[in-house]
C-alpha cells in the first residue's frame, strides 16, 4: 500500500513539475500564548505571500485542515506524512510562540520525497503589529529555501533586529569620501587631482537625496538626485545633480603660480553632474559609497571632469569620532 501511495506521489509531483511549479502544502500554526486569531491571520498572510512570488501550487487549506484536526502537526515525521496524503513535493510547519514581549516564529521547509527537512529557522517579532513583516520575510526565505537574515530588504527590517549589535534602521547619514578628479577639459592641465568630499544622505526605498560639500580643486557645492535599484545589503544607484562649482585656476610663471586674472575671466559657475555607483550595507547604520561622476561646470573655462570616490557614511551626529 505505500508503494502505491509513494507511486501516487511521484507521478503527480512530476505532473506539477512538468507544469513549472511543485506542490507546497502549508500546515496551520500551532504554538503557545498567542491568540487563535493571531495565528489564523498570519497563516493567511503567509500562504497569500507564498502565492504571489509565484513559485509553488499550494494545497488548499480545505484539504489540509482535516488531516491536521484538533492534534496540531508540529514535528518533521507528521507533516511529511500530510504532505504525502496530500500529494505534495514540499510541506511547511511551525509555530508561534511568545516569549516574555516577544512573538517568535518558527518555520520549517521538508522535503516530502527525501522525508528530511531542508530548511528550518525562527524570527522574532517585538509587537504583534510586526508580525506582518515579519511574515513577509518567512514567506521569502521558504521561496528562496535560505535563512531569513538574508531575506533583509529596507522596509522589512524588524524592530528586533534594529536593536541588534549592527543596526539596521538609519535613512539619514553623513559622512566623508575621498578620490580623485580626472581633468577633460579646463583645469589647467590633465593631471589628476586629489579631492575631498563632506556628503550628507536622505535615503527612502529606491530614492536618496544627497548633498555635497567638496574641496575640487577649489570649493564645490552640489544636491542631487539618486536611484537605488535594489532594497538588498548592495545597491547599484544612478542619478543626478546641480550645483555651483568655483575652480582655482592658477598658472606656473617660473618658479612661482599665480591666478589667472589677465581676461578677467569667471572660474566660478553652475555645475551639473552625472552620477552613477554602488552602496553597500544598505540595512546597516553605516554605508560604503563608490562614486563615478561627470561633472561639467558653466563657467568661462568649460571645465569638465570625471570624478571617482570612496566614502564611508554613517548615522547620527559621529562619523568614527569625526564629526
Amino acid at each position: 500500500m505505500k508503494t502505491i501511495s509513494a507511486l501516487l506521489l511521484l507521478v503527480s509531483i512530476s505532473f506539477h513539475f512538468a507544469s513549472g511549479q511543485e506542490k507546497l502544502a502549508i500546515l496551520p500554526l500551532g504554538g503557545v500564548d498567542v491568540e487563535i486569531s493571531t495565528k489564523e491571520t498570519v497563516y493567511r498572510l503567509l500562504t497569500s505571500e507564498i502565492v504571489q512570488l509565484k513559485k509553488y501550487d499550494l494545497v488548499p487549506e480545505s484539504e489540509i485542515s482535516p488531516l491536521v484536526g484538533e492534534r496540531g502537526c508540529l514535528d518533521a515525521a507528521c507533516a511529511i506524512e500530510i504532505g504525502r496524503q496530500v500529494q505534495a513535493s514540499k510541506v511547511v510547519f511551525g509555530s508561534l510562540n511568545k516569549l516574555g514581549e516577544k512573538i517568535i516564529f518558527q518555520y520549517n521547509l521538508a522535503d516530502v520525497i527525501a522525508g528530511q527537512t531542508l530548511l528550518s529557522d525562527d524570527l522574532s517579532a517585538v509587537r504583534v503589529e510586526d508580525l506582518d513583516q515579519v511574515t513577509k520575510r518567512v514567506a521569502a526565505s521558504i521561496v528562496q529555501q535560505t535563512p531569513a537574515e538574508k531575506t533583509v530588504e529596507v522596509g522589512l527590517v524588524t524592530e528586533q533586529e534594529s536593536q541588534e549589535p549592527r543596526e539596521r534602521k538609519a535613512n539619514s547619514s553623513v559622512g566623508i569620501a575621498f578620490g580623485y578628479l580626472y581633468p577633460s577639459k579646463g583645469y589647467n592641465d590633465l593631471d589628476p587631482i586629489f579631492v575631498w568630499d563632506f556628503r550628507s544622505l536622505y535615503e527612502m526605498r529606491h530614492v536618496a537625496v544627497d548633498a555635497v560639500l567638496g574641496i575640487r580643486k577649489g570649493f564645490a557645492l552640489n544636491v542631487g538626485c539618486l536611484y537605488l535599484m535594489s532594497l538588498r545589503d548592495f545597491s547599484p544607484f544612478a542619478g543626478a545633480g546641480i550645483g555651483f562649482h568655483n575652480v582655482d585656476h592658477e598658472y606656473k610663471y617660473g618658479d612661482t603660480y599665480s591666478h589667472d586674472n589677465r581676461d578677467e575671466k569667471g572660474s566660478d559657475g553652475f555645475e551639473f553632474l552625472f552620477k552613477a555607483g554602488i552602496m553597500a550595507f544598505r540595512t546597516y547604520d553605516f554605508r560604503v559609497i563608490v562614486t563615478g561622476e561627470y561633472s561639467i561646470t558653466l563657467n568661462d573655462y568649460d571645465d569638465r571632469a570625471a570624478v571617482v570616490t570612496i566614502g564611508v557614511m554613517r548615522s547620527g551626529k559621529r562619523v568614527f569620532g569625526i564629526f
